[in-house]
């Protein structure tokens, strides 16, 4: 079975900006999983499960759509340790502490009951256990841009969402996340120590050195405070990133533009394909002739 891009969900064959944004969530998490029992609520495509299987305990993959988990369990569902079920995250068919990680990436925004995810989640976790979840930010997402996503039900700024969570987690830690256009500076004596470049399959994913960048001294000790490091630099302002999307949206209305053109000209010669070829030719004459009347007129 194979699931076509709607915009409700990301697909592994997606284009553009959500490839960074999905993959690197869940390779954040695979950090958290090695050995343990993981629930990914909102699974989608299999494919953030699947990356968890990978050096989980076993995984279990949760999604409301019926089709979602007959594509996610035919594609990855080989996994002895990997399995998808059909089921509301607000209700969970599973037994009590049965997970000791529950994923939940972009999930919350698609529904009103967040109270009850909530406590699904509390009962689903076993003591000691990790919630990891993500939500966008509806101040940056929606209020800033005016874009209006069709399939976000209820979503959430920064103190809405620190509020619910802490009426049933009172322990967190928060990240920020957001794709843009920056310049890397890195180290090639060694890798940062708490800092990384990831490819979407996890491993190691520096680029090719445009450019060199060298500390030199005639005594080692001073260099004593260069230390390996990742660092990247942007703009607050996020020109280049607004410049591209304003592009992408362009070329996706002049593509759509050229394929409505296609369909045009292929309803235009049908008619003429069903003419015998001295009869195209007479119509053309005489469209000709009408022509050369308006120009001389």
């Amino acid at each position: 079975m194979t699931l076509n891009f709607t915009g409700e969900r990301f697909l592994p064959s997606c284009e553009g900006e959500m490839i960074y944004e999905h993959w690197h969530r869940y390779l954040f998490a695979q950090a958290h999983v090695a050995g343990r029992r993981v629930l990914d609520v909102a699974s989608g495509e299999g494919y953030g499960s699947a990356l968890l299987a990978s050096r989980a305990a076993s995984v279990t993959g949760v999604d409301i759509s019926p089709e979602a988990v007959r594509h996610a369990s035919e594609r990855y569902g080989g996994a002895a340790n990997l399995s998808y079920l059909c089921a509301s995250c607000a209700s969970i068919p599973l037994p009590d502490a049965s997970f000791d990680v529950i994923i939940s990436f972009e999930t919350i925004e698609h529904m009103t009951e967040h109270d009850a995810f909530m406590a699904e989640v509390q009962r689903l976790l076993a003591p000691g256990g990790l919630f990891i979840i993500s939500s966008p930010n509806r101040v940056e997402y929606s209020d800033r841009t005016g874009y209006r996503n069709e399939y976000h039900v209820k979503e959430l700024d920064g103190p809405e969402l620190r509020t619910l969570l802490d009426r049933h987690f009172p322990a967190q830690h928060w990240f920020a996340q957001r794709p843009c256009f920056q310049s890397m500076l890195w180290s090639l004596e060694g890798p940062a120590e708490s800092s990384s470049v990831l490819a979407v399959d996890g491993e190691s994913a520096y680029p090719a050195e445009l450019y060199f960048l060298v500390c030199c001294a005639t005594a080692p000790e001073a260099l004593a405070a260069v230390r390996p490091s990742l660092s990247l630099v942007t703009d607050r302002h996020h020109s280049v990133y607004t410049e591209w999307s304003r592009t992408y949206a362009e070329n996706r209305q002049l593509g759509a533009r050229v394929a409505e053109l296609e369909r045009e000209l292929t309803e235009a010669r049908a008619p003429l394909a069903a003419l015998p070829p001295a009869s195209i030719r007479q119509q053309l004459r005489t469209l000709v002739r009408s022509l050369l009347g308006v120009l001389r007129s």
